[in-house]
This record gives structure tokens, C-alpha cells and sequence, in this order.
């Protein structure tokens, strides 16, 4: 058999049964025994079989896959959305296949028709910081194949999406250190295209106003490409000398603010308090352990999985606009001031 591929026949015709019987064997039909089953799978592992799912889609019509556009791969959340989105499909009998559109909507353009070339039963999107339409998910809607964007989205009223309020977490984050005695608090965020940033960074300027404390410009810290975060960080500690407090949107930044802390001397939460929104393994990796809002990117996974799997079980056009909620875990990163 060497340099071909084995295929059912072959197995038939070596334990000399017929190709239908092999073939439920393998599938684990009832009609067929347990010492048969035992036979074909000993056979077809000592051959060498490899099934051909390429024909077992085309009979089926479905691929059994999933595919999953990230704009990056990072240490944070996005390992752990990856877990909870490939517990739920195998749950289901799915794939999961990741994709790295490289926060380039031109890259997510190209990965979306390759999942249309691949087949794949669903697509779910989180979108890069250059997206600013969904046009190109058009393809993938003519197609009948379900899509779900998650985390970072834009407004839309024809997919479904999953993400945790972040205007309203943003706010959240201000009153817990206002109401805690924290008048000079400096933000630090994302790229301000992603509409993650955007929207935590409004509601951390709304909370403020609505406590009628105002809020220069060089409180907000947030990435650009003419300047590396920990630049600005600094820049911004220099300029309020009497800032007691740093909240950070993402573990990324998290960690990066507090080497930029660290580097200066600056103790936590003795100098500064410090506060994030977290999955919580990077409030766990610091001293001392940091307060967080948690947006658990297993739970986010796990939701939008379900919501896919849904869609393309029932063959769903609904639109579902899913907010997981948030909660707050508090360890000593944040003081209270008299």
C-alpha cells in the first residue's frame, strides 16, 4: 500500500467483510457487534487508515469546523476565549481552527473568504482596530455560513455579538476609586479605533463628570504608534505628581503600567493604588494582587460558542447583542484614603 492512501475497501477486503459493514463499524453503528467494531478499528489502525473527511463533508454538507478570526495572539484573554470556544465545539463534535488577521482589516478580508474556500460551518470575529465596516462579512452571509463578532465589535444590526458593556465597566472602574477618595486618577487604554477602547475610556470620563471632577487630557493614556505606552505613562506620572491612583483597560496594559510603576519606585498601593479590567491571571502574577473588574474570556468563549452552534443548528438568522457581565474582585492594590 505504500505511497497510496488506504480507503474502506481496503480494510473490506482484508478481514473480508463488505464496505458497508466497515463503514458502520467504524461509525459505531449499533446494528453492527462489539467484536466486529474490535476487528475493523485494529485493522484499519494497523493499516494505517486515515479517514477522508473531504468526502464525509460532502455527504454530510457540513464540515464539523469552526473557525475563529482573533487580531492578534497575546498571553492574555485570548488563550483562555480560545479554551472556552474549543470546550463547547468539541461538546458538539466540532473543530475549532484560529486565525491571526494581524489587526489588519485587509488580512481579515482574506481569512474570511478562506473560511468560505474551507467550508467551515460558522466564523466567529473579533474584529482588528482597522475594521470600521462589516462588508466583507457579506461573503460568508451568502453563503448561509452564521457568524458571531465578539469582544471587539462595531455597531451592527445584522450579527450577533457578545462582549461585556465596556462603557458602563469603564464607569464602573472611576466611582469604585472616587468613591474610595481617588480625585486624580490617570486612565490608561487602548488603541482608540477599537471601539473596546473608546467606549471603557467614555465611560471613564462620564463617571467623572457626573462627580463633577474634572479631568484633563494628560490623565488619558492610551496607545498610538508615535509612541510606546510606557512613554506616555511616564510623561502622564510627571504631570500629576499628586495622582494617587492608575486604572489600566486590558492585562496587557496592566502589566506594562506596573513595570513602568516599578521602574520609578512607586509602591502599590502605598503610592499609587492600581485597579484593571482582568481576566485575572495577570492580577494573580503581581504583589501585590490586583484589584480587577473581571472579564473572563472562558466565559465569554464558552457564550459565543454556544450562540454559533445555536445559529447554525436551527439556521438562525436571529441577531442576539449578548453583554456578559462583570464583577469585581478586590485584593490590595487599591487603598481607601480618609
Amino acid at each position: 500500500m505504500a505511497g497510496r492512501r488506504v480507503t474502506l475497501k481496503d480494510i473490506a477486503r482484508s478481514l473480508g467483510l463488505s464496505l458497508p459493514t466497515v463503514s458502520r463499524a467504524l461509525a459505531d453503528h449499533p446494528d453492527i457487534s462489539e467484536a466486529t467494531k474490535a476487528r475493523v478499528r485494529e485493522t484499519a489502525q494497523a493499516m494505517h487508515y486515515i479517514p477522508n473527511f473531504r468526502a464525509r463533508y460532502l455527504r454530510a454538507k457540513n464540515s464539523r469546523l469552526l473557525a475563529l478570526i482573533l487580531p492578534e495572539m497575546n498571553m492574555f484573554f485570548f488563550p483562555s476565549l480560545m479554551t472556552g470556544i474549543s470546550r463547547v465545539a468539541q461538546e458538539h463534535d466540532y473543530s475549532l481552527i484560529v486565525f491571526q488577521s494581524d489587526n489588519s482589516v485587509a488580512q481579515e478580508r482574506r481569512l474570511v473568504e478562506y473560511c468560505t474556500h474551507l467550508s467551515v460551518d460558522g466564523v466567529l470575529v473579533a474584529l482588528s482596530s482597522e475594521t470600521t465596516d462589516l462588508a466583507h462579512l457579506d461573503i460568508l452571509h451568502a453563503c448561509d455560513i452564521p457568524v458571531v463578532l465578539l469582544d471587539n465589535t462595531i455597531e451592527t444590526t445584522k450579527y450577533s455579538t457578545v462582549t461585556i458593556d465596556d462603557e458602563d465597566v469603564g464607569a464602573e472602574a472611576a466611582r469604585f476609586l472616587l468613591d474610595r477618595g481617588h480625585r486624580r486618577v490617570i486612565g490608561v487604554f487602548g488603541d482608540q479605533r477599537q471601539r473596546i477602547s473608546a467606549l471603557r475610556m467614555r465611560g471613564f470620563m462620564g463617571a467623572h463628570a457626573q462627580h463633577g471632577i474634572a479631568l484633563d487630557d494628560t490623565q488619558l493614556v492610551h496607545v498610538s504608534d508615535a509612541e510606546s505606552m510606557e512613554q506616555a505613562l511616564a510623561r502622564a506620572l510627571d504631570a500629576h505628581p499628586d495622582a494617587t491612583a492608575v486604572f489600566t483597560m486590558t492585562d496587557e496594559l496592566l502589566m506594562r503600567s506596573h513595570c513602568v510603576l516599578m521602574a520609578r519606585g512607586r509602591k502599590v498601593p502605598d503610592e499609587l493604588s492600581l485597579l484593571a479590567i482582568s481576566d485575572g491571571l495577570a492580577p494573580a502574577l503581581l504583589y501585590p494582587n490586583v484589584t480587577h473588574f473581571r472579564h473572563s474570556g472562558m466565559e465569554v468563549g464558552e457564550r459565543t460558542a454556544d450562540i454559533l452552534i445555536g445559529l447554525i443548528a436551527h439556521r438562525s438568522e436571529a441577531m442576539l447583542d449578548v453583554r456578559i457581565r462583570t464583577t469585581i474582585v478586590e485584593h490590595g492594590s487599591v487603598r481607601t484614603l480618609s
